[in-house]
Protein backbone atom coordinates (compact mmCIF):
# COMPACT_ATOMS: atom_id res chain seq x y z
CA UNK A 1 0.00 0.00 0.00
CA UNK A 2 2.57 2.80 0.59
CA UNK A 3 4.88 1.41 -1.79
CA UNK A 4 2.06 2.26 -4.47
CA UNK A 5 1.37 5.79 -2.92
CA UNK A 6 4.81 6.45 -3.46
CA UNK A 7 4.98 5.33 -6.72
CA UNK A 8 1.92 7.40 -7.70
CA UNK A 9 3.28 10.22 -5.61
CA UNK A 10 6.62 9.79 -7.70
CA UNK A 11 4.61 10.10 -11.58
CA UNK A 12 2.42 12.39 -10.48
CA UNK A 13 3.38 15.98 -12.55
CA UNK A 14 0.41 17.89 -11.14
CA UNK A 15 1.59 21.24 -9.51
CA UNK A 16 5.27 21.66 -11.12
CA UNK A 17 4.78 24.43 -12.88
CA UNK A 18 3.47 26.21 -10.49
CA UNK A 19 6.09 25.07 -8.06
CA UNK A 20 8.93 26.30 -10.92
CA UNK A 21 7.07 29.45 -11.29
CA UNK A 22 6.36 30.09 -7.63
CA UNK A 23 10.75 29.47 -7.39
CA UNK A 24 11.58 31.55 -10.71
CA UNK A 25 8.98 34.59 -9.94
CA UNK A 26 11.27 36.42 -6.91
CA UNK A 27 14.09 36.29 -9.75
CA UNK A 28 11.57 37.68 -12.53
CA UNK A 29 10.66 40.34 -10.31
CA UNK A 30 13.42 41.20 -9.14
CA UNK A 31 15.15 41.54 -12.84
CA UNK A 32 12.34 43.41 -13.86
CA UNK A 33 12.25 46.42 -11.21
CA UNK A 34 16.14 46.36 -11.12
CA UNK A 35 15.47 46.50 -15.35
CA UNK A 36 12.82 49.80 -14.45
CA UNK A 37 14.79 51.16 -12.12
CA UNK A 38 18.44 51.26 -14.31
CA UNK A 39 16.18 53.08 -16.86
CA UNK A 40 15.11 55.82 -14.43
CA UNK A 41 18.63 55.98 -12.81
CA UNK A 42 20.36 56.62 -16.45
CA UNK A 43 17.69 58.89 -17.55
CA UNK A 44 17.73 60.84 -14.22
CA UNK A 45 21.68 61.11 -14.97
CA UNK A 46 21.17 62.10 -18.22
CA UNK A 47 18.08 65.31 -17.33
CA UNK A 48 20.46 66.46 -14.70
CA UNK A 49 23.63 66.70 -17.03
CA UNK A 50 21.57 68.66 -19.35
CA UNK A 51 19.91 70.78 -16.70
CA UNK A 52 23.07 71.87 -15.21
CA UNK A 53 24.55 72.46 -19.13
CA UNK A 54 21.27 74.92 -19.80
CA UNK A 55 21.76 76.59 -16.40
CA UNK A 56 24.88 77.33 -16.75
CA UNK A 57 24.55 78.63 -20.57
CA UNK A 58 21.31 80.46 -19.55
CA UNK A 59 23.77 82.09 -16.86
CA UNK A 60 26.77 82.83 -19.30
CA UNK A 61 24.19 84.86 -21.45
CA UNK A 62 22.26 86.77 -18.98
CA UNK A 63 20.90 90.07 -20.39
CA UNK A 64 22.28 91.89 -17.07
CA UNK A 65 25.54 91.03 -16.09
CA UNK A 66 24.43 91.78 -12.47
CA UNK A 67 21.48 89.77 -12.17
CA UNK A 68 19.62 89.69 -9.29
CA UNK A 69 18.84 86.81 -6.90
CA UNK A 70 15.21 86.60 -8.72
CA UNK A 71 16.68 86.72 -11.79
CA UNK A 72 18.77 83.50 -11.29
CA UNK A 73 15.65 82.03 -9.52
CA UNK A 74 13.51 82.63 -13.18
CA UNK A 75 16.69 81.39 -14.99
CA UNK A 76 16.62 77.78 -12.94
CA UNK A 77 12.86 77.85 -12.72
CA UNK A 78 13.15 78.23 -16.92
CA UNK A 79 16.33 75.47 -17.18
CA UNK A 80 14.18 73.15 -14.92
CA UNK A 81 11.53 72.22 -17.76
CA UNK A 82 14.40 69.91 -18.55
CA UNK A 83 14.25 68.28 -15.60
CA UNK A 84 10.14 66.91 -16.18
CA UNK A 85 8.66 64.73 -14.60
CA UNK A 86 10.95 64.82 -12.02
CA UNK A 87 10.92 66.61 -8.42
CA UNK A 88 12.90 69.45 -8.50
CA UNK A 89 12.40 70.67 -5.28
CA UNK A 90 15.32 69.20 -3.59
CA UNK A 91 17.97 70.16 -6.29
CA UNK A 92 20.48 71.88 -4.62
CA UNK A 93 22.63 74.38 -6.97
CA UNK A 94 25.49 76.45 -7.13
CA UNK A 95 26.18 78.79 -10.35
CA UNK A 96 29.75 80.86 -9.64
CA UNK A 97 31.14 83.24 -12.01
CA UNK A 98 34.73 81.75 -12.03
CA UNK A 99 37.67 83.66 -13.05
CA UNK A 100 41.41 83.26 -13.47
CA UNK A 101 44.45 85.58 -13.23
CA UNK A 102 48.16 85.40 -13.48
CA UNK A 103 49.32 86.03 -10.21
CA UNK A 104 53.54 86.25 -10.22
CA UNK A 105 53.72 84.34 -13.20
CA UNK A 106 51.44 81.39 -12.51
CA UNK A 107 47.99 81.28 -13.39
CA UNK A 108 45.12 81.05 -10.53
CA UNK A 109 41.55 80.14 -10.85
CA UNK A 110 38.35 80.04 -8.63
CA UNK A 111 35.23 81.74 -7.39
CA UNK A 112 34.46 85.38 -7.92
CA UNK A 113 31.42 85.40 -7.08
CA UNK A 114 28.16 83.12 -6.17
CA UNK A 115 24.88 82.09 -5.87
CA UNK A 116 23.14 79.44 -3.98
CA UNK A 117 19.57 77.57 -4.13
CA UNK A 118 19.02 75.18 -1.15
CA UNK A 119 23.04 74.73 -0.94
CA UNK A 120 25.63 76.54 0.63
CA UNK A 121 27.21 79.35 -0.92
CA UNK A 122 31.01 79.18 -2.54
CA UNK A 123 32.93 81.92 -0.77
CA UNK A 124 34.82 84.17 -2.97
CA UNK A 125 38.39 83.53 -3.39
CA UNK A 126 37.86 79.80 -3.73
CA UNK A 127 40.78 78.30 -5.65
CA UNK A 128 40.08 75.68 -7.95
CA UNK A 129 41.08 72.34 -6.85
CA UNK A 130 40.21 72.64 -2.96
CA UNK A 131 36.99 72.21 -1.80
CA UNK A 132 35.51 70.25 -4.09
CA UNK A 133 36.18 72.51 -6.83
CA UNK A 134 37.62 71.07 -10.44
CA UNK A 135 40.52 72.22 -11.25
CA UNK A 136 40.98 74.84 -14.12
CA UNK A 137 39.56 73.89 -17.35
CA UNK A 138 41.89 73.86 -20.34
CA UNK A 139 39.75 76.42 -22.20
CA UNK A 140 40.05 79.40 -19.54
CA UNK A 141 43.71 78.44 -18.70
CA UNK A 142 44.73 82.01 -19.90
CA UNK A 143 45.04 85.62 -18.01
CA UNK A 144 41.75 87.42 -17.76
CA UNK A 145 39.82 84.20 -18.28
CA UNK A 146 36.14 84.55 -17.20
CA UNK A 147 33.52 81.73 -17.12
CA UNK A 148 29.96 80.55 -15.24
CA UNK A 149 30.48 76.82 -13.48
CA UNK A 150 26.93 75.26 -12.21
CA UNK A 151 26.63 72.64 -10.08
CA UNK A 152 23.94 70.82 -9.49
CA UNK A 153 23.08 67.95 -7.21
CA UNK A 154 19.88 65.76 -6.45
CA UNK A 155 19.32 62.75 -4.66
CA UNK A 156 17.61 59.76 -6.58
CA UNK A 157 14.55 58.36 -5.46
CA UNK A 158 13.27 55.04 -6.25
CA UNK A 159 10.26 53.37 -7.34
CA UNK A 160 10.62 50.32 -5.16
CA UNK A 161 13.45 49.10 -3.12
CA UNK A 162 14.49 52.41 -1.02
CA UNK A 163 15.83 50.06 1.70
CA UNK A 164 18.11 48.00 -0.31
CA UNK A 165 19.06 51.40 -2.31
CA UNK A 166 20.08 53.01 1.27
CA UNK A 167 22.25 49.72 1.89
CA UNK A 168 23.98 49.94 -1.32
CA UNK A 169 24.78 53.59 -1.52
CA UNK A 170 24.91 53.93 2.42
CA UNK A 171 22.24 56.30 4.39
CA UNK A 172 21.86 59.13 1.85
CA UNK A 173 21.37 56.44 -0.86
CA UNK A 174 22.20 57.57 -4.84
CA UNK A 175 23.00 60.97 -5.33
CA UNK A 176 23.80 62.71 -8.78
CA UNK A 177 26.45 65.77 -8.84
CA UNK A 178 27.09 67.42 -11.82
CA UNK A 179 29.50 70.51 -12.26
CA UNK A 180 29.56 72.26 -15.68
CA UNK A 181 31.88 74.92 -16.88
CA UNK A 182 30.48 77.36 -19.36
CA UNK A 183 31.91 80.38 -21.00
CA UNK A 184 30.70 83.78 -19.93
CA UNK A 185 29.24 85.34 -23.22
CA UNK A 186 28.74 88.71 -21.81
CA UNK A 187 30.36 92.11 -22.82
CA UNK A 188 30.47 93.19 -19.18
CA UNK A 189 31.79 90.28 -16.24
CA UNK A 190 29.09 88.67 -14.88
CA UNK A 191 28.61 88.85 -11.14
CA UNK A 192 26.32 86.35 -9.09
CA UNK A 193 23.48 88.45 -6.68
CA UNK A 194 25.77 90.21 -3.70
CA UNK A 195 28.78 89.57 -4.91
CA UNK A 196 31.54 91.63 -6.41
CA UNK A 197 34.09 91.39 -9.69
CA UNK A 198 37.07 89.05 -10.10
CA UNK A 199 39.51 91.09 -8.47
CA UNK A 200 42.66 91.71 -11.11
CA UNK A 201 46.18 91.48 -10.25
Amino acid sequence: MIARLASRLRSDRRGVAALEFALILPALVTAYFGTVELTRIVDTHRKLSHFARTLADLSGRADNPNPSASDMTALTSAAAVIMRPLDTSGLQIVVNAMGVEAIGGTLYGGVCSSWPQNATQRPALTINGTNGLPVTPAAYQFDGARYILAEVSMAYTPLVGSNLYRWIFGGRGLTFTRQIPWAERTTAEIVMPGGSACPKY
